[in-house]
């Protein structure tokens, strides 16, 4: 028998997180409002605070009506490993965590799981026991970028997705997630951000012009590629600076230290952080392998032209070559450094460039992500109930 709701009963769906990470936090404000505007009730079960990024402000306080925080049950650290997880806090076991008596309490009509998390494994099984489609929103598809996924990752995938009806994907690789036979197609969300957040720049930019990095400073994110296309541009006699937004393990050398294309700022956030987006011309995302990226939505809701690696997973849908930026091999500083060249010397091509990234910023928005999830969201409603 085919489970039905009355038709004046407000509708429930229950996300289900090991980790409060900051950026995903405006994802599901927009995915709420959008929720709310169709008559449903939204709420954020989370295992984890989240302590393995730097960010400080998550804006989401314990009477939060949206969120509730339980208590999870951190796995072995062979299980982080397993996993390809660094953050303790991050993979969570099911065991001890209550997550069953907490569904049982709310009794959603959907669920939404974020990423395969062993403690999710309870809460899909509870899904399946009650008959509650159980949606998978993650970012790791069939065929991940190597740095995204263990093997191990991948078989765990594998054996369990026949227990998904659908899948949100954060990445387009996620749109090749594994979900059981005959799952409706996925809907793709990626990782973004409210544009409405960063606005565009009402002041003139900073003379040299400016190339912007924002993102952790570790060898990862492609900074010695990024110092040796500088350094090819100063051979040609070029005014710019690279500024590098961020903290880590990452030094430049005595000489490009020394340099006067080169400016450290450390770690900025919110006014802060926003004010280096609008002092720049350019923004630049070198990284060796980066699963999304969500500091090229800012920047480009910031209007910014983009220069990003193929191994950023945010090119597919923020970097159209030529149009509001360019991708480059993240091993090619010559190739690189021609492209910051092309931008020095072209204020109407920045102009031009800046002006589609911010369109496609818009339209990848968080709160627009939101109104195509919950109308997608729909088709896994059981029938309402006859009057």
């Amino acid at each position: 028998m085919v489970a039905v709701v009355p038709p004046d009963r407000e509708i429930s769906c229950i996300l289900i997180t090991g980790s409060l990470q900051p950026y995903a936090v405006d994802f599901y404000r927009g995915l709420e409002r959008a929720m709310k505007a169709q008559g449903w009730r939204l709420r954020i079960l989370v295992g984890s605070r989240s302590t393995y990024r730097p960010w400080t402000g998550l804006e989401a306080a314990d009477h939060d009506p949206l969120f509730l925080f339980f208590s999870g049950k951190p796995a072995p650290e062979w299980v982080q490993r397993l996993l390809g997880s660094s953050a303790r806090d991050k993979i969570l076991l099911p065991g001890g965590s209550g997550i069953g008596e907490l569904l049982s309490q709310h009794a959603p009509d959907i669920l939404i799981l974020n990423e395969r998390n062993p403690l999710n494994l309870s809460a899909a099984f509870w899904a399946r026991r009650h008959r509650v489609p159980c949606l998978l929103s993650t970012d790791i598809g069939a065929a991940p970028p190597p740095h995204a996924a263990t093997r191990f990752h991948l078989i765990y995938h594998r054996l369990i997705r026949g227990l998904f009806d659908g899948v949100i994907a954060k990445t387009k690789d996620g749109e090749s997630a594994f979900a059981k036979a005959g799952a409706c197609a996925p809907i793709l969300a990626p990782h973004g951000i409210d544009s409405s957040r960063f606005p565009l720049a009402s002041a003139a930019k900073a003379e040299p012009f400016r190339f912007l990095f924002v993102g952790a400073l570790e060898a990862s994110k492609g900074l010695d590629i990024l110092t040796e296309a500088a350094r090819l541009l100063h051979q040609r006699g070029l005014g710019f600076v690279i500024r590098l937004v961020g903290s880590g393990s990452w030094t430049p050398s005595a000489e490009d230290a020394a340099s006067p294309w080169l400016s450290l700022a450390g770690f900025r956030e919110r006014q802060e952080l926003l004010a280096e987006y609008h002092a720049a011309s350019a923004f630049i995302l070198p990284s060796k392998g980066d699963t999304y990226g969500v500091v090229v939505h800012e920047a480009a809701s910031c209007a910014l032209p983009l220069l990003v690696s193929t191994a950023t997973g945010a090119r597919h849908t923020l970097v159209i070559e030529g149009e509001s930026g360019f991708q480059f091999d993240p091993e090619d500083a010559a190739t690189l450094a021609d492209r910051m060249a092309a931008l020095i010397g072209d204020p109407a091509l920045c102009t031009r460039l800046g002006a589609k990234a911010r369109e496609l910023a818009l339209h990848w928005c968080t709160a627009r992500s939101g109104e195509r999830v919950a109308q997608w969201l729909q088709q896994f409603l059981p029938a309402p109930a006859s009057v």
